[in-house]
């Protein structure tokens, strides 16, 4: 039995548990974890058209058409499929002894608790699901992130995000802390961020 089933549920916690499951019904995507080694590679392949696109990485730095690192073999694959268009993806990584979450490395900062935070990152949507549309995609990902990590015992996650972002994030009352300032990261300015919705506050937990 994981730690989530033993232990009682915080309030900001079954908050968020609410959220996700009402972000995840608001979306006419099948989201899920990647099934096998070609929907992951998918996510591979849209992430590399991701960074080239932006001007990230050059072309040659990607000439098999993945983006991926050394995380991803162990990492867990969310895909937003439509129909057979693969919408957006995400990826989660579960913490391990004796080695840093990407945010980590890339911060030079560790996320308390250790050993017990997971990371949402590599954060993509797809060219025609950008604009509007982008927000329930990007929220569904999360809300999956969230689901998935909560059978296993965790309940604080750590992600690194444009400024941008994180105020969407706040502005939907998400008790997100900045760890630090921005700095370029996977190609953009991002702030390492840390989620950890048992300290959030009690209005949060009411409007949850």
């Amino acid at each position: 039995m994981s730690r989530a089933e033993t232990a009682a549920v915080a309030p900001g916690v079954a908050a968020l548990d609410r959220l996700a499951a009402a972000l995840l019904a608001g979306v006419a995507l099948d989201v899920r974890l990647a099934r096998d080694e070609e929907e992951r590679a998918a996510t591979f392949r849209l992430r590399a058209r991701h960074v080239v696109h932006g001007g990230w990485i050059a072309a040659d730095r990607v000439p098999d058409g993945v983006e991926r690192d050394d995380y991803d073999d162990d990492a867990l694959h969310i895909a937003a499929w439509d129909g057979t268009q693969l919408a957006g993806t995400m990826r989660i990584v579960l913490p391990e002894p004796a080695r840093l979450l990407p945010v980590e490395e890339a911060f030079d900062l560790r996320i308390e608790p250790c050993g017990a935070v997971v990371e949402a990152g590599r954060l993509v949507i797809g060219p025609a699901y950008r604009g509007d549309p982008a927000h329930a995609i990007w929220g569904a990902l999360y809300a999956l992130a969230w689901q998935t990590m909560r059978p296993l015992g965790f309940s604080v996650l750590a992600v690194a995000v444009t400024p941008r972002l994180l105020e969407r994030m706040l502005a939907v009352g998400l008790p997100f802390e900045a760890l630090g300032p921005a700095q370029v990261h996977w190609g953009q300015l991002r702030h390492p961020v840390r989620l950890d919705p048992a300290r959030g506050t009690p209005g949060w937990f009411s409007a949850g």
